[in-house]
């Protein structure tokens, strides 16, 4: 499924940077449309699904199925530095507070 995402992540690209070199001359167009080819707001739509199109891909590649058992490995390795931060944060609260 990853490979499917990253195909259509470099086909968004290549069709981008087709379109921004292929576009039709400002001169020729009239003054609403010129105006709105100016503006870089017209590319951000591929610009935003190629970024998807990347997200997805990279999502794609993680194995959900284990991520609870990673994050909890992650939680025992942690319980030292993630206590001090709890017991910093409940010191700083209190100093705060008075």
């Amino acid at each position: 499924m990853h490979r499917i995402f990253g195909l259509l992540a470099l086909a968004a690209a290549g069709f981008g940077v087709w379109v921004l070199f292929t576009g039709p001359d400002p001169a020729a167009l009239d003054r609403t449309a010129r105006t709105v080819s100016d503006t870089p707001a017209v590319y951000s739509g591929w610009a935003i699904g190629l970024l998807m199109g990347l997200v997805l891909a990279w999502l794609a590649t993680i194995n959900w199925r284990d991520m609870p058992e990673r994050f909890g490995g992650w939680l025992r390795l942690q319980r030292r530095r993630l206590a001090l931060i709890v017991i910093g944060g409940l010191c700083a609260s209190v100093l705060l507070l008075l």
